[in-house]
């Protein structure tokens, strides 16, 4: 049994003793990224692989960016994993794989040889697919 004082920073979001199992996925996902002893990855990209898990296993909330939403493909949060998702379904296990290839560094080129097109190009298509702006 986990306490809650175990998560003494998290205690907005542990209620009479109960745990927040969507907040400790969340930081689990999020701290396991940041512990990488390699080149420079983006902040937005962590967040949106964090947030990406999180709509996989069915935590997304109400208040989350819709498909298509966002300005930048690393904007991070909702705005990256709905971006993510939908290179996932462009090629199944997509973000499985470009989370293997950052365990040793990261460039943007990991997108172009696993889907053949840039970030920025996917992020394009991404919101024509959608039709925002």
């Amino acid at each position: 049994m986990v306490s809650s004082s175990t998560f003494s920073p998290l205690s907005s979001d542990i209620r009479d003793g109960d745990f927040n199992y969507d907040v400790a996925w969340y930081e689990f996902a999020d701290s396991k990224s940041k512990f990488c002893h390699c080149n420079y990855i983006p902040g937005g990209l962590i967040e949106g692989i964090a947030d990406y898990v999180r709509l996989k296993a069915g935590y997304a909330v109400s208040n989350w960016a819709q498909n298509g939403q966002g300005s930048r493909w690393d904007e991070g949060y909702s705005v990256t994993a709905r971006f993510l998702d939908y290179c996932n379904g462009l090629r199944n296990g997509f973000v499985a794989e470009l989370n293997k290839k950052m365990r040793t560094g990261y460039s943007n080129n990991f997108f172009v040889k696993l889907l053949g097109k840039t970030p920025e190009q996917l992020f394009a298509d991404y919101k024509a697919k959608y039709k925002t702006a």
